[in-house]
Formats: C-alpha cells, sequence, structure tokens
C-alpha cells in the first residue's frame, strides 16, 4: 500500500510540475482550453526568465489572433526595468511572426499584429532594441508591396514611417524607383500612388523631400504627380490632420530653393503655390527669411500673392520680421484698403506679444516708404495704442497718395492721401 501511495504522489508531482512554465509547456499552452491563463500568468510572472515571458507573449498571439490586447496589457502592466528585458527578447519573435518572405506578398492577420505590436513596443525599448525594431520595420515595409502593407493593421505606414526617418525614407526611394523606371510603361505609366508619396515625405529625410521637389519636374504623363507630391509634403511638414506626427523642418531647409522656384513659377497651380510657400515658412528661421522677403516683390500673375508670402514670412520669423516684411511691399503697386488690412496688417496684428507689435509697427512710421507708413498707421490704430495718436496725427500733412485705396471705385471716390488717412486715424486714437 505503501508503494502504491508513493506512486500516486510521483504522478500528482510529474503532472503539476509539466504544468510549469516551460518554453515545451508554452507551445503546448497555445492550443489547450486551459491555455490562455496560463500564458497570461507566464507573460506576468516577474520571476521568470524574460525569453519565456516573451515567449508566452507569441503564444498568446498564436492564439487564434485574439489575445494581442492581452499581450499589451500585459506588457503595460510589468515595471518598467523587466518590461525591457522582456521587450529585448520579444522583438526577435515578433519579427519572426511578421517577417513576409516575398516582397509583393501582403501579409497575413497573424503577421499584421506582429508588425503594429513590433511599433507598440518600440516605445519601451532601450535603445539598442529599438534599433533592431527599426531595422525590421524598414525591411517590412521598405518594399514593393509597401502600398498595401501600408494600410494594413492599427498602425498605418505613414506613422512608422515617420518613427525611423530616412532609413525607411531611403528604401522607399527605390521602391519609386522602381516604380517609375519599370519597363513596359511606354503605352501607359503606372502612377505612384499617394500612399507611397505621403510615406517618402513622411520620412522627413532631405533627400526623400528633394525626390518628391523633382517628381514636380519629371514629366511622366500624369499631369497631377506634382500637384500630389506638393501636396504630400504638406502633409508631412505642415498638417497631417494628427494622423502621424510632423516631420522636424531639417529635411526642408536644403531644399527651399527648389520650393521658392515652384511658387513663383507660372505653371504651377494656385494650390502648389499656397502650399509651397508653406512649406517655406515651415523650414523655420532663419532659412524662411530671405526667401519669402526676395518674393514679396517677385512679379506674379496672382495680385494676393505678395501678401500670402508676406502673411507667411511673419508666421515664420515673428515680430522681428514686421518692418522688413512691410518694406518689401512695393511703393509703386496699388493697394485695395481692404485687401491691405485683411491681408497685413490683419496679420501684424496677430503677432504676440502685443508691445512687441506695437513698437515694430512704430518704427514704420519713420521709413521712408509710403506703404511703410500708412501700414504702420493702420497698425497702430488696430491695435488702440492711444500713445501714438500724436506719431500719426504728425503724419496729417503727408500728400503721397494712396493709389488703389478705394479697390475698383465704381463711385469714382477721389483718392485719399497719406495724411488725410493718418488724420482720420489719430481721431480715433484720442
Amino acid at each position: 500500500m505503501l508503494v502504491r501511495a508513493l506512486s500516486i504522489a510521483m504522478v500528482i508531482l510529474l503532472a503539476v510540475g509539466c504544468e510549469k512554465p516551460t518554453h515545451e509547456n508554452v507551445d503546448k499552452w497555445v492550443t489547450t482550453q486551459k491555455g490562455p491563463g496560463k500564458l497570461k500568468a507566464a507573460l506576468s510572472n516577474d520571476s521568470l526568465d524574460p525569453d519565456l515571458s516573451a515567449h508566452a507573449a507569441i503564444g498568446m498571439l498564436r492564439r487564434r489572433n485574439i489575445m494581442d490586447a492581452d499581450v499589451r496589457a500585459g506588457l503595460e502592466k510589468m515595471a518598467p526595468a523587466r518590461r525591457t528585458q522582456v521587450v529585448a527578447k520579444l522583438v526577435t519573435r515578433l519579427w519572426d511572426l511578421a517577417r513576409v518572405d516575398k516582397e509583393m506578398d501582403l501579409p497575413d492577420g497573424l503577421q499584421v499584429t506582429a508588425k503594429d505590436l513590433l511599433v507598440q513596443v518600440r516605445a519601451y525599448a532601450d535603445p539598442a532594441t529599438q534599433a533592431q525594431i527599426d531595422a525590421d520595420l524598414t525591411d517590412w515595409y521598405g518594399v514593393r508591396s509597401y502600398v498595401g502593407r501600408a494600410r494594413s493593421g492599427s498602425v498605418s505606414g505613414p506613422v512608422v514611417v515617420r518613427m525611423v526617418g530616412a532609413p525607411l525614407g531611403a528604401k522607399l526611394i527605390q521602391v519609386a524607383n522602381a516604380v517609375v523606371t519599370q519597363p513596359g510603361q511606354e503605352v501607359q505609366r503606372i502612377k505612384l500612388d499617394d500612399t507611397l508619396l505621403v510615406g517618402l515625405a513622411a520620412s522627413g529625410s532631405p533627400d526623400a523631400v528633394k525626390y518628391l521637389l523633382d517628381l514636380v519636374h519629371l514629366d511622366r504623363g500624369d499631369k497631377t504627380q506634382g500637384p500630389r507630391a506638393i501636396s504630400a509634403l504638406y502633409r508631412a511638414f505642415v498638417n497631417s490632420s494628427n494622423e502621424f506626427d510632423l516631420a522636424p523642418p531639417d529635411g526642408l531647409r536644403p531644399n527651399v530653393a527648389a520650393l521658392v522656384a515652384i511658387a513663383k513659377d507660372d505653371a504651377s497651380n494656385n494650390q502648389m503655390i499656397n502650399d509651397s510657400i508653406s512649406l517655406i515658412r515651415a523650414a523655420g528661421a532663419p532659412a524662411c527669411k530671405e526667401p519669402l522677403l526676395a518674393m514679396v516683390s517677385a512679379p506674379h500673375r496672382e495680385a494676393d500673392f505678395k501678401f500670402v508670402v508676406g502673411s507667411a514670412a511673419l508666421q515664420c520669423v515673428g515680430t522681428a520680421a514686421i518692418v522688413d516684411v512691410v518694406k518689401s511691399f512695393p511703393d509703386g503697386d496699388s493697394y485695395d484698403r481692404e485687401v491691405l488690412f485683411g491681408g497685413l496688417v490683419n496679420e501684424i496684428k496677430k503677432l504676440q506679444p502685443t508691445d512687441q507689435v506695437i513698437a515694430e509697427s512704430r518704427k514704420l512710421l519713420a521709413e521712408p516708404g509710403t506703404v511703410a507708413k500708412w501700414v504702420g498707421i493702420e497698425t497702430l490704430a488696430a491695435l488702440h495704442s492711444t500713445a501714438d495718436a500724436g506719431a500719426v496725427a504728425a503724419l496729417g500733412s503727408n500728400k503721397a497718395p494712396l493709389a488703389g485705396y478705394w479697390g475698383n471705385n465704381p463711385d469714382n471716390k477721389p483718392t485719399p492721401t497719406l495724411g488725410a488717412r493718418a488724420t482720420e486715424l489719430a481721431a480715433t486714437l484720442k
């Protein structure tokens, strides 16, 4: 009886021992009824080897792809140091799941889930592991099937490209080149997809920016290619509609001259012009200042071009640009008072801090140009700078005409002088 009792006890102990977390048991739990609970416990057990916990996470993903939320929750609850250790072991296993062997193939559901988790765990990884994740994601996305892969999963392609940056941008340049140079396009060109163009721009790479700007001038029989390339840059550097973080201005700065050329080109449509100006502004000071100031007085088919450019210069540089921007407006042109106020005075008025705006606007009264003085008195009056009532009134004797003041002037009103307008505005400041 004693021998029989000992044998039963040994069987029980062996059965219990077999259920301890081991790599073999983790693989078994993927298919058992009680497996989910055991896998979750193994993931969260901080006394286990990190690689074993990482293996448990992979087992959870393999359960018909329904436990990925549990994996994320388990990682979030871990102590930071433990989580970093587990993620370091998890990344290699995730890549084994996520990898797609052929570059033209699209991933299945489990591969997409593993890719998404690679992106999500990057925030928990040490620098070496982050570098490995970036290399894996570059291999996953930097292929001819990028467009399809970019649309898969809970994390979009541009989000990943923005995160990885220039290395993935370089791979996407190769992808775009493969499309452009693909044989057999003599009859019908293959269109560069917007998704690929946005991916290139999102990398923030100067080389990718240059590539997109070169596409504006590359005639492939697609009249939309240039506008779409500029639009992609606008999304990446100016307004992504919160789809992904904006790219830093570093990629724009070496390419400002090309953007200026597009903005000034009569062949560019209005959207391309506006987007190019916004991109020059996004390059930041000081890179944006001189190009924008030079463009204010440049001849252009659009009458309001100078106001769009002037506004961009003010937004880029701030109050320090007020005098230079206003001085760039040619005295020989005609200016509708409503256009001047809305396109220039009101833009100056929006700047902060107000005391600096007033101080800079006050300097305009001493400038020799009529437009400078006119903008100065309009701005000081709009800001209700009562301290400048006397200085504005002092211009009351100025006989310079304000050409174009009434716009089309269907009533044939007489053109007012700077002095008359100064007297009128000074009265509002008393």
